[in-house]
């Protein structure tokens, strides 16, 4: 680990003493765990922030990559600790430095980064100039960031008059989160009356058809667990026409089964089955961090008798039965909109995407050629062929390009 002097953001206090300690190897968040995932905790930080999913990430995806984890400290007070890789992309034939969080490609995150609570325009104002001069990044991406976060509002104040630009500052959809109150009968309440009596008929319909169980699964158990997680989820989307995540996203299962290993001393990883019958009906995915939990993905038995009482959205609503018993007040659901997560009583708030640049013309028009690349791969490659021609054309489904991956900001 280095200490480097950063200068003092336009706009934040001048008595403050920013210093970035940078570690430079994955092994080496080893030495400082303990206090990196404390703080990740205590500032109300997300599960992909911690050391596990760190170096869980980095042992599938960090190859050709520079690792730039920085603790942020206002005198000896730690105010921050960012995940930051590099690495060379191509907009055409134009190659890109762009540092960006540690998670935010080959996973499906939604970032609240870990600062502490009114550092963050001084935290970043620090740590975007460290980047671009230290670490010698063209280009910087900070997506995507939770509409819950302030950090994009203090990037955008942290800009007027730094030494970096603001190349781009919008939102690429929605993303979703359930808050509860101190029960799950009040949480019922909260909801429609139609929802209210939906569940309660489909899930007597369910324990009238089979002899039900409901039991989570954590611990070492699910290490092992996992794999029959894996076949449900398979099955689910296999009936559909299509891979499903693990087959969508390369190496994900890997990566998945890597992450559950290192977190199941702490019991970090849970899986919420429903099984009838002896059978696996639906499981729901998740991590708990704290009082929070972060839901990554379903499974259930594609029976259409099933099907027709709505298994998915019983399943996904008695997970929250458990979960607000076991005393978490929130569920991360993820990006994108779901019109059955909404009528379960999701809150919707903006994606957030902010890239910034140094403040030079030759370097905002590499980040805008950058911009426009990745546009145009998600525009051709995504939009139009993986979601709408290949399909039509009959083609096989096939996991994802990599370079569309990589260069998605």
């Amino acid at each position: 680990m280095t200490d480097t002097e950063a200068p003092t953001p336009v706009g934040s206090d001048p008595h403050t003493d920013i210093r970035i300690e940078r570690i430079g190897t994955i092994a080496d968040l080893d030495e400082v765990r303990a206090v990196w995932d404390g703080f990740v905790v205590d500032s109300g930080s997300d599960i992909y922030f911690t050391v596990d999913w760190i170096q869980a990430w980095w042992a599938h995806y960090g190859r050709g990559r520079q690792l730039e984890c920085l603790i942020v400290r206002d005198h000896t007070e730690i105010v921050a600790v960012l995940p930051f890789c590099v690495h060379r992309v191509w907009a055409g034939p134009v190659p890109v430095r762009l540092a960006r969080l540690v998670g935010s490609d080959s996973t499906l995150p939604v970032f609240s980064p870990a600062v502490a609570p009114g550092r963050e325009q001084a935290v970043f104002g620090a740590v975007l100039v460290w980047l671009l001069d230290e670490a010698a990044c063209d280009v910087i991406s900070l997506s995507p960031l939770s509409g819950e976060s302030p950090v994009a509002d203090a990037v955008e104040r942290a800009a007027e008059g730094n030494r970096f630009s603001l190349v781009r500052s919008d939102s690429t959809g929605p993303h979703t989160v359930f808050r509860f109150p101190g029960s799950f009968e009040e949480y019922l309440a909260s909801l429609s009356k139609s929802q209210r009596q939906n569940h309660r008929r489909y899930l007597r319909q369910l324990e009238k058809k089979h002899e039900i169980e409901f039991r989570t699964v954590s611990g070492e158990e699910a290490v092992g667990y996992f794999d029959r997680f894996l076949e449900i989820h398979a099955a689910h989307w296999e009936a559909n026409g299509k891979l499903g995540h693990f087959g969508d996203w390369p190496e994900s299962a890997e990566f998945n089964r890597d992450l559950i290993a290192r977190m199941a001393a702490d019991g970090r990883a849970r899986f919420y089955e429903i099984s009838g019958d002896g059978r696996t009906l639906a499981v729901e995915f998740s991590f708990i961090l704290g009082d929070r939990c972060f839901w990554r993905l379903p499974g259930r038995d594609p029976d259409p008798e099933l099907e027709k009482l709505r298994l998915g959205r019983l399943s996904l609503a008695e997970m929250f039965r458990v979960v607000i018993g076991d005393g978490q007040t929130m569920v991360e659901a993820g990006p994108g909109h779901y019109d059955y997560k909404v009528r379960l009583g999701a809150e919707e708030h903006p994606l957030r995407r902010i890239v910034v640049s140094r403040e030079s013309a030759p370097a905002r028009a590499r980040a805008r050629l950058l911009l426009r690349w990745a546009d145009l791969l998600n525009l051709v490659y995504y939009r139009g062929w993986f979601l709408k021609l290949a399909p039509r054309l009959g083609r096989s489904p096939r996991p994802l390009w990599r370079p569309w991956i990589r260069t998605r900001l």
